[in-house]
């Protein structure tokens, strides 16, 4: 989940420009040590003319962002990003731009080194492949989607096949992030077992087109539905199911309990309200900048609250003192508190919250769970920072009691081998998806009958 449930630190920086055979073109990185401890990797590339410079950010999942420059010699350059309230300053000294970046008042020395960041991922599939890809265009009157199929060696009409579905935020068919490819890494491993699969282009992203502005995880199932229709009247495959990450997990939900399906596999799904996850995310968040556990657990009760207000009152544009007092009544006991409570106002007089929060927020799994007849595969990661097992397991197994549910030790929302679980760790980890899930998976797949 990235709309909602990743909460990144978003503190980019800027440079470029310059005259004809500068020394200052090609891909520069370094390194921005923030003042919490943690630091930023940052890669600038300059195009050979100097007309065209943009910013990755690898730690973030970031790449691509354009920059302006307001000053560039063949050893100096000065540039801003407005938005971004920034600015970086460099100078050439000995082969590195040594130089400072800028930002809401905050100045931190960086220095660039040539060269990219390397970023290992080793389960990421290389050619040659032991089966076969086939690009695939799946489209209705207002959504066309863009993605690819892939066949083992040797299919047939008994061979089975499942659709991926991604998670929360637009990504790619390979559910591309911090150039992990889990997607690729799962549909990979399949096909060598002998299982199709079908990844594509969230609607709007990629290559592929749609209303995304305005969509919600209901019009997200409608287009995983699209591709299940596309794909069971194709009539190549046997037994067809669907995968979904996170957000995904629930729509596997949805479309389980519509009994289309022949199977699903739901890997971090939420089995809770919205509401929970949300209040348990800003719980969390409290808990790690140091605030104590009952002024955390407080705050996280009034959010939920407060959701639940909202999405009962949606013409409620305004909270009066008197109903943060009622969804918040330690709010008075410091000043902190006093804080909290205003963020919640503001959480809750937000105008701009959009159709896809509102439905995640009062989107409840359980209808859907509890109608599921067909087999089912529920993978939880225990170091799970965005959709806890700790919430998520009792309701799971309540609600679907002929699921295989499997909760692994040491795994995060990734699905990857952790120390803490937490968001930040994801680009560092170089396991895109723990072998052990991917082997489940597969098994599980190949079980059905």
């Amino acid at each position: 989940m990235r709309r909602l449930f990743v909460h990144l630190f978003c503190l980019l920086c800027s440079i470029t420009l310059f005259a004809e055979d500068s020394p200052i073109s090609g891909s520069w990185s370094g390194k921005l040590e923030l003042r919490n401890g943690k630091s930023l990797k940052l890669v600038f590339h300059i195009s050979d003319e100097g007309q065209e410079v943009t910013l990755d950010s690898p730690d973030q999942g970031v790449k691509g962002i354009p920059l302006d420059m307001k000053y560039i010699s063949d050893d100096s350059l000065n540039c801003t990003n407005g938005a971004m309230l920034m600015s970086f300053s460099g100078k050439l000294k000995e082969g590195k731009i040594e130089g400072s970046f800028f930002q809401r008042g905050v100045t931190i020395p960086l220095t660039l080194s040539r060269g990219e960041v390397i970023v290992k991922r080793p389960q990421t599939p290389v050619l040659p492949f032991p089966y076969t890809t086939e690009e695939v265009q799946i489209s209705n009157d207002s959504v066309s989607l863009s993605g690819t199929l892939t066949i083992p060696e040797n299919a047939d009409k008994n061979t089975p096949v499942i659709i991926m579905i991604t998670g929360s935020g637009l990504q790619n068919r390979d559910e591309e992030l911090f150039e992990h490819k889990p997607f690729a890494v799962i549909a990979d491993f399949l096909a060598r077992q002998g299982i199709a699969s079908l990844r594509y282009d969230d609607r709007g992203f990629g290559k592929s087109t749609g209303d995304v502005l305005n969509a919600t995880t209901a019009d997200f199932a409608d287009d995983a539905r699209m591709a299940l229709e596309w794909i069971q009247s194709a009539g190549r495959f046997g037994k067809t199911g669907v995968l979904g990450h996170s957000e995904g997990g629930q729509i596997a939900y949805m479309l389980g309990a519509e009994k289309s399906v022949d199977y699903i596999i739901s890997v971090a799904g939420p089995a809770i309200p919205g509401t929970q996850t949300i209040a348990y995310q800003n719980k969390n968040a409290l808990l790690k900048s140091g605030v104590d556990e009952k002024t955390a657990a407080n705050f996280a009760e009034a959010i939920e609250k407060g959701f639940n207000y909202k999405i009962t009152h949606p013409e409620k544009l305004s909270v009066s003192g008197s109903l943060i007092a009622e969804l918040y009544p330690q709010y008075k006991q410091n000043a902190f508190t006093m804080r909290l409570a205003e963020t919640l106002r503001q959480m809750l007089e937000d105008k701009s919250t959009n159709p896809w929060m509102i439905y995640f927020l009062a989107y409840n799994p359980k209808a859907d769970m509890t109608n599921i007849t067909v087999p089912a595969l529920i993978i939880y990661g225990e170091k799970d920072k965005q959709v806890p097992p700790s919430l998520n397991l009792v309701p799971a197994r309540e609600y679907l009691p002929s699921a295989k549910i499997i909760c692994y030790p040491e795994l995060n929302h990734l699905m990857q081998h952790s120390e803490t679980g937490d968001v930040e760790e994801y680009s560092t980890i170089e396991e895109t998806i723990s072998p052990r899930v991917l082997s489940d998976i597969a098994t599980f797949i190949n079980s059905i009958k």
